[in-house]
């Protein structure tokens, strides 16, 4: 029987050589070539030539990014990368790749690993690679297919990362880059900050023993402007306004409607500060036998500076005037009353990522080897100086009771006009506010005379995954005649403890209802011009507001904590955190959830070749089993009462006790899969597979416990209960593929994919009632207060009612009103994860990679079209199944490499998607977003390279909605990032 196979190109063989060594570690072990002059070819040009060769030589679905040179990644961050790969989307953070879609399948059904080890991650099972810096990645690949030695938990893909080993590449290799990074949107923190790598690999003792260290510090100063409402809340009655002046064009069936909870702007400004680090050691203990012990270590600190500013609603308690359009969206209100105020706040945390590595390769004979490889890993975030988020509210809250009010607080009447145009979907809310002074005169504008203190509170959160995880993995290799070529198996061992701890200091007593808000000096306010802020979105010249009232955090921060309250000082004055080394931190832990997971797992694959026609046909066959285990705990401090604190604030009344509740699961799968290859022609290949793949459920979702989320204001009530016995996603994968290889670095490809999912997780909310948690907003003596304010004429908002039961009780204005047994149980909005259903989604994936000869241009494409019964129905009012981040997206690069220039301009493209579903189960989507980047490399000489950068050049920007794109939820800009450097190799 003869073969055929693909001869690798004499620049594939040294770019694998020099930059990824064992490019593949679970399937595509290169053999070993010896008298082979190596040539070193890099450039962009170089990385798509050896991507593409990495594509054609895989069983089954393959994609690869390589680095163009050493310590020189194609992009300055991995996820940026990955989205110009076909069927790859990402989502962005702080306008930087954060996360990745692949195939319509989000962040939580992607497994990402390093060198083939699974990586922890924080928060959930999506790995976040704003976290790990590209200068020590040589290459990434993506298996869109999945085999049996590859580790489980990628419905999606897996994505792998590779890092150079030094005994791969023999000799001294080096290189050093700098840069310097400009962002347009800075405004705060300096205008130029340093970006510093570093590389260095060497082999001695005859090659036998190798060290490579590589580190980056990375800083970066940005702001965000947004725009946002709280939430959309359905079926609000503002019947009983007085007055109402209401224009209804709503022609839904239901008579649904959807009302503005608060709206305002927030200015962020950004320090983001990364350290990466690796290294390496090998020896050769002999010519069978290599160890090596690795160490990776990452860090991100992350500080926000916050200027938080808008109107604050009543709930519909007192409308003036309202417009609701076809869809039941409130476009346009004028409440009486409501707030203005401003959230000076300071969110600080880091992520912290720690793996220690040790590695032995055994040639047991000619035909038989040995893998076992080991890791103990860490992934920490938490939050830093303050805690995740310290804020402290100023506002102009009226303010009557207050001796030294001065001029009149607050607007008697907050205009609040809450609109988006359908057609332009870059609209932001515009909203507004009439004020009135103590004498009843109009005023024009705020002045510090008008603020006070409202309340503040710090948030302290952190999550934590502790990995170990043992693999040990064998190979025949068939020496002789026969159709099998080679027959892997292993055994792999995993465990991973999530935990998760949120704290809260509960609110500082500064506000109007605790009798406490207090005057600070007018001096101390200061107002600021917002003409220019979001003004990337269409309607941002028409803000009725153009400015904001603000002060210095710490100087707020210093006299909200002298602060003392006289009305309830049992409740309120413990509040505030104690000082901690000399910084103020969150109390005692309030939620802690622990899921431990242990997964066996046990593989078989065979490699094998058929003669079909004088072509080779390979086939891939094996299956892996895997059993999970999962031990769940959680503290708990049910909540056993409300009170009804003032106006629409609310608080819960938790047991003294906290208590740790406890739940297990188990789960066993088979994986089958299946990869044939078949050159059908030369350069043509079709491929097709069968695999069965599984993502394991969200580790929020496994709890044990019972949370009640927030505080309890009327409407957003809200419960989320675990389930540790779920079952994981399991998808049955098929497809078809065909690639034509048609000229060095050119090629088209089209191929179909199909997954039908079992198991899907869908988070069901309920309307539900807790025994003991009583609402006295429904009681009998709220109905009383309702019918007397009605009675003498007067609107009967929550602050009126919350007014009159407490002197219908002889109580005094302010004081709390907790539930009693005539009160009936309260509502709550309970959310749990379910096993519901089966579905099915399959797509199209278009690329084409075109070289023109010699002149140096060349094009990449890309598409990708997904579809399936995964979509959500934005008109039905009741829960929904349907698949988060499931989108079609597209790429397109033009690039030029000769002569030392490398040029390379990008344009991606990302479809409208659903981003999840809020407290009510209304969808929310994210907009369609497109973006241009721009690269730019000159090599000096051999050594030394000069390189520009432009990312978002064209400054885009992102925008959310709930339901229908006149609900906007959140917007942002950010503006460009300009890089400019230099990179010198040895």
């Amino acid at each position: 029987m003869t073969t055929k196979q693909f001869n690798k190109s004499m620049l594939a063989t040294s770019l694998s050589l020099i930059l990824a060594g064992n490019l593949a570690p679970y399937a595509m072990a290169q053999e070993q070539q010896e008298n082979i002059e190596v040539i070193e070819i890099t450039g962009i040009k170089g990385s798509l030539i050896k991507s593409m060769d990495v594509k054609r030589s895989a069983t089954g679905v393959v994609d690869a990014i390589t680095a163009e040179d050493i310590g020189k990644f194609p992009d300055s961050n991995l996820a940026e990368s990955l989205q110009r790969i076909t069927g790859v989307s990402i989502d962005r953070s702080n306008n930087e790749g954060s996360k990745v879609t692949v195939r319509g399948m989000g962040p939580e059904f992607n497994l990402v690993t390093l060198n083939g080890r699974q990586l922890p991650t924080v928060g959930g099972r999506s790995f976040d690679f704003a976290n790990i810096a590209t200068e020590g990645v040589s290459a990434v690949e993506i298996y869109k297919t999945t085999k049996a030695d590859l580790p489980s938990g990628g419905i999606g893909a897996t994505v792998n990362m590779l890092t150079a080993k030094p005994l791969n590449s023999p000799g001294l290799k080096a290189s050093l880059g700098v840069k310097g990074v400009l962002e347009t949107s800075n405004e705060a923190g300096d205008d130029i900050t340093p970006e510093v790598s570093g590389i260095y690999s060497n082999t001695f003792n005859d090659d036998k023993f190798g060290v490579l260290l590589s580190g980056s510090y990375q800083d970066r100063n940005n702001r965000e402007e947004k725009a946002a409402i709280d939430n959309w809340i359905p079926n609000v009655d503002i019947s009983a306004s007085p007055n109402l002046e209401l224009t209804d064009n709503n022609t839904r069936e239901d008579g649904a409607t959807w009302y503005p909870q608060n709206s305002g702007y927030s200015i962020n400004d950004n320090e983001r500060t990364r350290i990466n680090g690796q290294l390496v050691l090998q020896y050769a203990i002999n010519d069978d036998v290599t160890a090596t012990v690795d160490y990776t270590y990452s860090k991100l600190e992350f500080e926000s500076n916050r200027n938080a500013f808008g109107v604050w609603f009543n709930n519909g308690g007192n409308v003036k005037s309202a417009t609701i359009n076809e869809n039941g969206t409130y476009t346009d209100i004028a409440e009486i009353g409501g707030d203005y105020a401003t959230n000076l706040s300071r969110a600080q945390y880091q992520n912290e990522n720690k793996s220690l590595g040790f590695n032995l390769q055994w040639q047991a004979s000619d035909a038989l080897s040995f893998e076992f490889d080991a890791h103990d890993s860490t992934a920490l975030s938490e939050g830093a100086g303050l805690g995740n988020d310290a804020f402290l509210i100023i506002g102009n809250t009226s303010c009557g009771f207050c001796e030294d009010a001065g001029a009149a607080f607050g607007p008697n009447t907050a205009n609040i006009n809450v609109k988006t145009n359908m057609v332009d979907a870059n609209g932001i809310p515009l909203w507004g506010f009439d004020l009135i002074d103590g004498q009843g005169n109009p005023q024009d504008e705020l002045t510090g005379a008008d603020m006070g203190s409202l309340f503040g509170a710090v948030t302290q959160d952190m999550s934590e995954n502790d990995m170990t995880q043992f693999q040990l993995k064998g190979e025949w290799v068939n020496n002789n005649s026969g159709f099998v070529n080679k027959v892997s198996f292993g055994a792999s061992r995993t465990q991973m403890e999530f935990r998760q701890t949120q704290a809260y200091s509960q609110n500082l007593p500064a506000g109007w209802w605790t009798w406490s808000a207090v005057h600070f000096p007018d001096d101390m306010f200061s107002r600021v011009g917002i003409d220019s802020v979001l003004d990337g979105f269409s309607n941002a010249g028409n803000k009725p507001v153009d400015y904001y009232m603000t002060a210095d955090f710490d100087q707020v921060l210093h006299l909200f904590e002298t602060i003392e309250d006289t009305i309830a000082p049992d409740i309120y004055n413990d509040g505030w955190p104690e000082e901690v080394n000399g910084q103020f931190q969150a109390g005692p832990i309030d939620t802690d959830s622990r899921v431990k997971e242990t997964t066996t797992a046990l593989y078989t694959q065979a490699n094998m070749s058929f003669e079909v026609a004088d072509r080779p046909l390979n086939v891939v066959v094996g299956v892996r089993y895997e059993k999970t285990d999962v031990e769940s705990a959680g503290l708990e401090r049910p909540a056993i009462a409300m009170e009804w604190v003032n106006g629409n604030e609310w608080e819960y009344v938790y047991a003294s006790e906290q208590t740790f509740s406890s739940g297990t699961g188990e789960t066993e799968e088979f994986l089958p899969s299946i990869d044939i290859d078949y050159e059908i022609m030369d350069d043509v290949i079709a491929r097709a597979s069968y695999s069965r793949s599984l993502t394991r459920p969200p580790i929020g979702a496994l709890g044990s416990t019972k949370n009640f989320l927030g505080n309890p204001k009327v409407g957003q009530r809200k419960v989320s209960v675990g389930n540790p016995q779920l079952q994981p996603y399991v998808a049955d994968n098929y497809d078809v593929s065909f690639e034509y290889y048609y000229d060095q670095g050119s090629y088209a490809s089209i191929g179909y994919f199909n997954k039908k999912v079992d198991n899907f997780l869908v988070n069901v909310t309920t309307d539900e009632t807790i025994e003991g948690l009583r609402d006295v907003f429904i009681g009998p003596r709220a109905d009383e207060a309702r019918e007397q304010l009605i009675a003498e004429g007067i609107q009967p908002s929550d602050q009126a009612i919350h007014d009159r039961i407490n002197e219908n009780m002889g109580q005094e204005t302010g004081t709390r009103i907790g539930a009693n047994e005539n009160d009936p149980l309260a509502t709550f909005a309970v959310s749990r994860d379910v096993n519901l259903r089966a579905s099915r989604l399959y797509g199209w994936e278009l690329a084409v990679q075109h070289m023109f000869g010699e002149s140096g241009f060349g094009i990449q494409a890309n598409a990708t079209i997904v579809n399936g019964d995964v979509s959500v129905n934005r008109d039905i009012t009741t829960a929904q199944f349907a698949l988060v981040g499931m989108s079609d997206s597209a790429n397109l690069s033009a690039i030029y490499d000769k002569d030392g220039l490398s040029v390379r301009v990008s344009y991606n493209w990302r479809d409208e998607f659903l981003s999840g579903f809020d407290q009510h189960s209304s969808p929310v989507f994210t907009e369609a977003y497109s973006q241009i980047d721009l690269n730019v490399n000159y090599q000096v000489n051999e050594q030394l390279t000069i390189f520009f950068e432009g990312l978002n050049i064209t400054e885009e920007t992102q925008r959310v909605y709930v339901r229908y794109p006149e609900q906007f939820l959140n917007g942002a800009q950010y503006g460009a990032r300009y890089n400019l450097g230099a990179r010198y190799t040895f």
